[in-house]
């Protein structure tokens, strides 16, 4: 290639290894991306995937290796995400970055806002700028002057693609773009991600999700405990080869491989891609009624509208609906994070509406958060102090007036080895912060669920996971179902509700507008529930 002919590749990553302390994150690994791609990097929690591209973003440096932007060497200027930025990289993380207090504006022109003679900002013109990039990404309706926190994850994560574009990204990165959008938002994200990839910009997305890396992307990188396990156009491949490829070959107790699609397995309970257990039929006395129950956010708007459902001993409700339409207030409500403005909720009979946290806990509620980082885990305690958080006041812990750090140790480890917990040789000593996204969501299941409730309310419990993460998750409210424990799942994910759920409640605008048996619900039929396409009271 002579120096005037244009790069083969925009992003060129060479032999990259990078350690934590005792973790090897990537070894060697090649990551190649030619210009205006949709490429797609898959693996298991722990495969190396997220440290990759924050090497490449500039937040990690490698402890050895190459990297290459569109044919120039900057491993030696790639020290921070302002270097990366100025080298026309821009990134969307899973967890996303924007100041909640700041406006759209703000957030968009934080770090680079235009100023003229003086310092005097030009926000004029800067608004003119994110309206034209808002009119290609097709969200023409933004309001710049509205609050990033009152934005839904949807809105939010299309105002973390603007700001990018915005600096003059012309590689984009996506962490798990899909993990928390309903499948309608998900496929309005691919759209635009497309008419990107159109104009000529480079997407590389980070995902678990094999049908979308199947549906959208050009080609994908797979990596496998830190490295290299195959590269793919996917025109030349099928789920199945990837999936392969991703886990390897995995052996039941008498050492004889397990096949992840297809047959059932007699460990996995999977019957294709879709959950097979069987669900007896659940009766007696209601655990959980919520009736009439009404919410109103700190604007006195109300966010959950005469909200009425029962759940089971034994049974596991999913609430369905596109984000924003109420369900994260109901949780919150159930678990006594907001206060309920009108209306009762009741456990095993006794009315719970006006308990604290606390008590709820005590009377057997549990709860696994949608987000992990802000809400389920302090990062920079150690793994021990993350599974004794909640129970630091029981004895048999290790809690009480003096912590026991031997018993909360001995329980830590039990559950590390009873949850598969991928963990360095320091052990349950390590901080949270330094285990990958899936194995610190077991963590955070794993505490629930050993706390005996006998309600969980579970919102968002596989966000971010890999398919063998994601399995184990299944598996673990399937077991505690089956011994008697009742799950209140809120899911974004359609295709979770459908597969672990004995029926569906589907919000919209605030209201449950229907309960359907999974048994004769579709897809179709929900997805038309979720966006108000269909009207009317609760059916049974």
């Amino acid at each position: 290639m002579n120096a005037n002919s244009p790069p083969e590749y925009a992003v060129r990553m060479e032999n990259i290894t990078k350690r934590f302390p005792g973790v090897v994150a990537n070894q060697q690994v090649a990551l190649r991306v030619q210009a205006g791609a949709f490429h797609a990097v898959i693996g298991e929690n722990g495969a190396g995937k997220s440290t990759l591209l924050n090497i490449l973003y500039g937040r990690y440096q490698p402890d050895s290796g190459r990297v290459f932007l569109h044919g120039q060497e900057v491993t030696q200027s790639l020290h921070s995400p302002a270097d990366a930025i100025r080298n026309g990289v821009g990134m969307v993380s899973q967890h996303y970055a924007l100041i909640p207090a700041l406006t759209v504006l703000e957030n968009v022109l934080l770090g680079a806002e235009p100023t003229g003679f003086g310092g005097v900002l030009k926000c004029r013109a800067a608004i003119t700028r994110i309206h034209e990039l808002a009119n290609q990404l097709q969200i023409a309706s933004l309001d710049v002057n509205q609050r990033a926190d009152t934005l839904s994850i949807a809105a939010q994560q299309k105002v973390e693609i603007l700001k990018a574009l915005y600096r003059g990204a012309n590689i984009l990165l996506l962490d798990e773009p899909t993990a928390t959008l309903a499948p309608q938002e998900a496929e309005s994200l691919f759209t635009l991600l497309r008419n990107l990839v159109e104009k000529g910009t480079t997407v590389l997305f980070v995902t678990h999700k094999l049908r979308e890396v199947m549906a959208h992307s050009h080609a994908v990188t797979v990596l496998r405990a830190g490295q290299n396990a195959g590269d793919f156009i996917t025109a030349e491949t099928n789920e199945a080869e990837l999936l392969h490829c991703m886990i390897g070959a995995r052996l039941n107790s008498a050492g004889q491989p397990l096949i992840p699609f297809g047959d059932v397995t007699e460990t996995e309970g999977y019957a294709g891609d879709t959950w097979a257990a069987t669900r007896p039929a659940v009766s007696g006395s209601p655990l959980l009624q919520i009736e009439g129950v009404t919410v109103r956010n700190s604007r006195r708007v109300e966010v959950v509208k005469s909200a009425t459902l029962e759940l089971m001993h034994g049974e596991i409700v999913g609430v369905a609906g596109v984000d924003g339409s109420g369900q994260r207030d109901l949780a919150e409500a159930i678990l006594g994070l907001q206060t309920v403005s009108i209306g009762k909720i009741f456990l095993e009979g006794s009315e719970i509406t006006d308990d604290t946290v606390a008590q709820r806990y005590q009377k057997g509620v549990a709860y696994i958060p949608e987000d992990r980082h802000r809400s389920g885990m302090i990062l920079d305690f150690s793994v021990t102090e993350n599974y004794t958080l909640g129970h630091h006041r029981e004895a048999n812990w290790g809690g009480g007036t003096l912590i026991h750090p031997p018993i909360m140790t001995a329980h830590t480890v039990a559950m590390i080895q009873q949850y598969d917990v991928r963990i360095s040789e320091l052990g349950a000593l390590i901080p949270a912060r330094s285990l990958s996204g899936g194995n610190q969501q077991k963590i955070v299941v794993a505490r629930a669920i050993q706390s005996a409730p006998k309600l969980l309310v579970a919102c968002q419990p596989t966000r971010g996971l890999d398919v063998e993460a994601a399995r184990f998750v299944y598996r673990t409210l399937e077991q505690a179902r089956r011994e008697g424990l009742g799950i209140l799942l809120f899911s974004l994910d359609l295709e979770e509700i459908l597969q672990l759920s004995d029926r569906v409640a589907v919000m919209f605008n605030g209201k449950i507008v229907t309960v359907l048996p999974t048994a004769q619900a579709t897809p179709e039929e929900i997805g038309a529930w979720m966006t108000g396409a269909k009207a009317g009271g609760t059916e049974a």
